[in-house]
């Protein structure tokens, strides 16, 4: 047999498995991958800082692991973050980092993996609907997931989220190697933590001790502040910071510092309490973060605007607070995702300690500062006090002070005036104010802080006056002070013992209160100011007591040593100036019987009028103190509404504002005034008006011994100087024979000198038919009889001429012999006065007599023109229905021609009555005489010549120009009447002025410049006793039927109506001469109105109504409207009328109404229809004007008439036009 042999290793290598080489390769891939894993980790633990761990430990997973990508993420509370990524997911994506958005935790795996410390193996994160980035991992292809948690010392630090694709099952060694890396990672971030932690804490410490070194360093708030938000930038890696500190006075902080912004409104942006994040610090006094501020519902939309701006997320604010108060925020700020965190909290809170600490002694350093700028403001005011008693420089300082400690723009002392009843204050040093705001002004109750504190006598401040609801301010402070600008004020009294002397203000155009150490500092101002004003006072009335004695010593020495009454007066007024301390004073004094008193000494005073100036009783100032005897004084007389204007001129030239006037008197008769004044708000005291009533006392006595001085002399200059200085004449004789006469009797009988008459015989001037009278009185007077010692008679001048004299005669012993003496009085002036006088009454009678029958004739005239009316619209109406060839058409046309012809004799009464209605306007007179020449030349007759005299620089006139042609056409027919045998009629125009000695003399002219008419004829003239009786109605020297009278009647009443002058020269055989005076006026001739051409007849429509008390009258009227077309409502009386208005319901669009009715005008009724139907028209219908509606014979504006009588045609025309507009 043979041997077998053995099988061949090598094949059975092949066919058998090698379990120590796969074990050998597992453990070189285990040893590789610990190794790996150990190099990772001494890379992971080596790192210093948390982002360069979070991305070694995400980088290590995805090599170790060989997956697309690893994430780590960080528990914030609520939020987790990714703080760390890497992609390997292909040359693309390979070492790329990733940093996501916070996410909810209770919403993703990181935060499942999180809460339960547990891994967790997921096979389709792409299924998972916690996975929040599906569309990276679509973009990745990832589905399979490990969720591992990193936990140190059983508390979870954070999540490793590692991602593949599409693989296996992992085996339990990979979640072996995945937990070994979930460990040493977790031991990284840890170390990473702390080191990092330890890096700022060392940081912390060093920015706190800068810090402090700045606090310590430096005063300069500002400084200090801006080093310590800086440092809350740098420590909390923020990319900004914040300090906002709180404005006094209102609830809201400011920005003061803001490192790393970019917002450049800060320097004006205001946080206000309750709104926005940093609003919430300072209404709960406790810090605020969140990761993103403008999704953080908690925060309102106020600033969202700013923080869009600056690009916030992460936001954290605490407050800085000093002695439990708020006074800031201190806040910091990202514009990435990085949140801020407890630690981030704990330090801004250490530095807003700091700030605080910082704030706290910048106030103490400004207070110190303050306080001793205060003392040193108070120490320099009361060594002005003790130094100095210039009070204006004493309280100007106090008012400057006050301003420059307190951070106030104005201040003021305001001295209350105790003298007045108002109890006004007077402002007599102020900084900033308007010299309109420092107007006096009365005392009312609350009306401000300033009567508030002078009336409780302790401060009053307000932070904002205008709404303060403590203080009812009146109209006129609320004006001052919104025109002033000012909002919070302090008011502090000055005190004197238990006197008000004022107060100490002080103004702020700021709202805000004011702190109780500016209110003390107020006190110790006002308490310098009153001791100032109390010094100066007592200073003042001591010098002031001193100085009155030796005035008062002069005066009455100038008094008892002096007659001349100026020289005293003088005297007075200076003294006057001086002791009540005023910028000017003035004296006069009642000369002789006058009412008046005569200004005769001024001091100080601007007034420089040559005219001597008179105060008259009840006229102004002085005028009433005159009037009253009592002293008077204003505190502003140009504004004072109590007294009278009547030399404000003066007033203003001396630029006087207050003032003072007492009344001199003498024996209780006020015989002068005493006046000064002020140019300055400055009031008169009771002091100063006693003083004033004490000199004008002096004055007084000074003006009395004038007086008697005065008329002691000018009884001895009149005895010695009555005879060579009357203005009668005296004359002296014995037998005839002139002894004596004085100047006065030789002027009057026309002698140069008095010695020519000495010596002559008294008879020789004596008109021989009055001798035998004055002998024979003379024979009586000699026996003792009683006879008349007076006599009016005519005396011959040296000339021969003759004068009146009254003679007074009386017997006197002439050196030691009887004579006989002679009062003349030349009284020729008043026998030519008498003469004038008597012509003046007679014109006068003779006008109030044609003043009657004016008036009678007017009446009469205003009744016959109803009459005519109602006789003229029935005839054309009669004529109307009448054929053109009926038998009694020729007898109904004569009435209607009769019926015209009484209407014109009506119309002329009515110009005598002046009732007619004028149309005036500015004329030309020569216009109308020229236009009126070639229409008198056939009226007048080729025998009779025709010139016009016109003057081409002759004044317009206001008139009526076709009263004016009725005037010249009137006069032209009557001067042709009085020309048979033909001649010359001159129309004459000129300028004329109109003097007072005219007017005396003419009744019923007035003076001033006239434009005068003169028609002159050479015809037959008339009588004295024609002229008496020119102007009556219906006096006529012509025979029967050749005229009305009414003529110069009518031209009488034309003149009268336009305010006018008429006078007639005439004598028998020599011509007539009528002039007539119209006053001129300045303006330019009115444009003549155009002739308008004949409408045709009228067809209307509308409703009417009519209102006449004359039932025929109203009847015609009716029936000519209705028959025209339109709707008549007719009524009898006002009263029915408003009735008949009451109860119509449709329109009415036309009131035609009688103008005088009894009860109630027309006038009146209209007035009541339109209140009720205001679109009413309204047309008026008279016989004659009345009040009603014509002033002076013009219509009022506005006003249309349809004059009486009035044809049915004219009737209808004017209706139809007046409602056609």
């Amino acid at each position: 047999m043979s041997k077998r042999e053995p099988p061949k290793p090598a094949r059975r290598a092949r066919i058998a498995p090698d379990p120590h080489g796969r074990t050998l390769r597992q453990a070189d891939a285990r040893a590789e991958r610990l190794t790996t894993l150990s190099r990772l980790t001494r890379l992971m633990t080596s790192a210093t800082d948390s982002a360069a761990a979070f991305h070694g430990i995400a980088e290590a997973a995805t090599v170790l692991l060989k997956a697309r990508m690893a994430y780590v993420w960080v528990d914030h509370g609520d939020e987790i973050l990714c703080e760390g990524g890497s992609f390997w997911a292909g040359p693309e994506l390979a070492g790329r980092s990733v940093r996501t958005d916070p996410i909810p935790r209770d919403q993703s795996i990181a935060g499942s993996v999180l809460a339960s410390c547990r891994p967790e193996y997921i096979e389709d994160v792409q299924q998972d609907p916690r996975w929040r980035h599906r569309a990276m991992a679509e973009t990745s292809d990832l589905h399979r997931c490990i969720a591992l948690p990193l936990i140190h010392h059983d508390r979870a630090v954070g999540a490793l989220i590692v991602g593949f694709g599409r693989r296996d099952d992992f085996t339990a060694e990979e979640k072996n190697l995945a937990g070994l890396l979930a460990d040493q990672a977790a031991i990284a971030i840890e170390n990473a933590r702390l080191y990092e932690d330890a890096g700022r804490r060392q940081r912390e410490a060093e920015l706190l001790a800068d810090v402090v070194r700045s606090v310590n360093a430096s005063l300069d708030l500002a400084t200090v502040l801006q080093r310590i938000a800086e440092g809350a930038r740098e420590v909390c890696r923020s990319d900004m910071a914040f300090i906002a500190l709180r404005d006094p006075g209102i609830d809201a902080v400011t920005f003061r510092h803001w490192p790393g912004a970019r917002y450049d409104g800060y320097p004006s942006f205001r946080i206000a309490t309750g709104q926005g994040a940093g609003g919430k610090v300072l209404a709960t006094g406790r810090p605020f973060r969140t990761a993103c501020y403008l999704e953080d519902t908690r925060i309102g939309p106020q600033y969202a605007a700013v923080a869009r701006a600056e690009g916030m997320r992460a936001f954290m604010a605490v407050p800085i607070t000093i002695e439990d108060r708020v006074e800031g925020l201190l806040s910091v700020s990202n514009r990435d995702d990085r949140i801020l965190t407890d630690r981030d909290e704990q330090i801004l809170l250490r530095l807003a300690d700091h700030a605080a600490a910082a704030i706290h002694n910048a106030r103490l350093f400004a207070d110190n500062a303050a306080r001793r700028r205060e003392a040193e403001a108070l120490t320099e005011l009361g060594g002005a006090i003790a130094s100095s008693l210039e009070l204006e420089k004493i309280l100007s300082l106090v008012v400057d002070r006050a301003c420059a400690l307190l951070g106030t723009q104005r201040s003021a002392v305001a001295l209350v005036n105790a003298d007045r009843p108002s109890n006004a204050m007077l402002f007599v040093a102020s900084r900033g104010m308007s010299r309109a705001f420092q107007a006096m002004r009365p005392l009312h109750p609350r009306d401000g802080t300033t009567p508030t504190a002078i009336a409780e006598r302790h401060p009053v401040w307000s932070a904002d006056l205008l709404n303060d609801p403590a203080f009812n301010l009146t109209p006129s402070t609320r004006a001052a002070v919104e025109a002033e600008g000012y909002r919070a004020v302090m008011s502090v009294p000055l005190l004197v013992g238990d006197r008000v002397l004022g107060a100490l203000v002080t103004y702020r155009d700021d709202v805000g209160p004011f702190s109780d150490r500016q209110v003390e500092l107020m006190q110790a101002f006002a308490h310098q100011a009153a001791l100032a004003l109390e010094n100066s006072r007592l200073y003042e009335e001591s010098e002031r007591r001193r100085r009155e004695s030796e005035v008062f010593a002069g005066v009455a020495q100038a008094i008892t040593s002096s007659l001349d009454i100026d020289t005293v007066l003088r005297r007075i007024t200076d003294s006057a100036k001086e002791l009540v301390r005023s910028d000017l004073a003035m004296i006069g004094f009642r000369e002789g019987e006058t009412e008046a008193v005569t200004v005769r000494h001024r001091v100080g005073s601007r007034y420089t009028s040559d005219r001597t100036f008179r105060i008259e009783p009840g006229k102004g100032f002085g005028g009433q103190a005159l009037l009253s005897g009592r002293a008077l004084r204003t505190d502003d007389y140009t504004n004072d509404p109590n007294f009278a204007k009547d030399y404000l001129s003066a007033v203003v030239k001396d630029e006087s504002v207050s003032a003072m006037v007492v009344p001199i008197k003498s024996e209780e008769r006020v015989v002068g005034l005493l006046y000064v004044a002020n140019r300055s708000r400055r009031p008169f005291s009771d002091h100063d008006e006693a003083t004033l009533l004490r000199l004008a006392d002096e004055a007084g006595v000074a003006i009395r011994n004038a007086q008697l001085f005065a008329s002691e002399r000018e009884s001895e200059r009149r005895y010695r100087t009555l005879v060579e200085s009357s203005i009668q004449g005296i004359h002296i004789q014995r037998d005839w024979v002139t002894l004596f006469v004085n100047p006065a009797f030789a002027r009057m009988l026309g002698y140069g000198t008095a010695g020519e008459l000495v010596g002559l015989d008294a008879r020789r001037w004596i008109e021989p038919r009055d001798m035998s009278r004055l002998e024979n009185d003379r024979a009586a007077r000699l026996r003792g009889e009683p006879v008349s010692s007076q006599y009016e008679l005519q005396a011959i001048r040296r000339d021969g001429s003759l004068i009146w004299v009254d003679i007074q005669v009386a017997e006197i012993l002439w050196e030691g012999e009887p004579a006989v003496q002679s009062t003349v009085l030349d009284i020729s002036e008043r026998k030519r006065a008498e003469q004038a006088l008597r012509q003046s009454e007679a014109q006068l009678r003779q006008i109030q007599k044609m003043e009657a029958v004016g008036q009678l004739a007017g009446g009469v005239a205003h009744d016959f023109n109803n009459l005519l009316t109602v006789i003229t619209g029935r005839t054309e109406l009669l004529l109307l229905r009448l054929a053109a060839d009926d038998p009694h058409r020729r007898d109904v046309e004569l009435v209607r021609k009769t019926a015209d012809r009484a209407a014109s004799l009506t119309q002329q009464l009515l110009a005598f009555s002046r009732k007619q209605m004028l149309q005036p306007r500015v004329l030309d007179l020569n216009g109308v005489v020229a236009g009126m020449a070639q229409m008198l030349k056939p009226l007048i007759g080729e025998t009779i010549e025709l010139v016009t005299l016109l003057d081409p620089t002759l004044g317009r006139v206001k008139a009526d120009p076709a009263q004016i042609e009725q005037i010249v056409l009137n006069l032209a027919v009557n001067a042709r009447d009085a020309m048979p045998q033909g001649g010359r009629l001159t129309i004459e125009t000129t300028n004329v002025q109109l003097d007072s000695a005219f007017v005396e003399t003419h009744p019923g002219a007035s003076a001033g410049p006239h434009a005068m008419l003169s028609v002159r004829d050479t015809g037959i003239g008339m009588s004295s006793e024609v002229q008496a009786h020119l102007f009556e109605p219906f006096f006529t020297t012509k025979g029967v039927g050749k005229g009305t009278g009414l003529g110069l009647a009518t031209v009488y009443g034309i003149v009268k109506q336009h305010g006018g002058y008429i006078r007639i020269e005439s004598a028998a055989g020599a011509g007539t001469t009528v002039r007539i005076y119209l006053a001129r006026v300045a303006a330019v001739p009115d444009a003549a109105a155009a002739p308008t051409a004949d409408a045709p007849a009228v067809v209307g429509s509308g409703t009417v109504l009519v209102v006449e008390d004359e039932s025929e009258l109203r009847d015609l009227a009716t029936e000519v409207l209705g028959l025209a077309g339109y709707s008549v409502l007719s009524a009898g009386s006002p009263s029915e009328a408003l009735e008949i208005a009451r109860r119509h319901a449709g329109p009415i669009h036309l009131l035609l109404t009688d103008v005088v009715m009894p009860a109630m005008s027309g006038r009146d009724l209209a007035d009541r229809l339109v209140q009720s139907r205001p679109g009413l028209k309204i047309l008026y219908m008279s016989g004659y004007t009345d009040d009603a509606i014509v002033h002076h014979g013009v219509l009022d504006p506005g006003t249309v008439l349809l004059q009486k009588p009035f044809t049915p045609d004219r009737l209808t025309r004017m209706v139809g036009d007046f409602l056609a507009g």
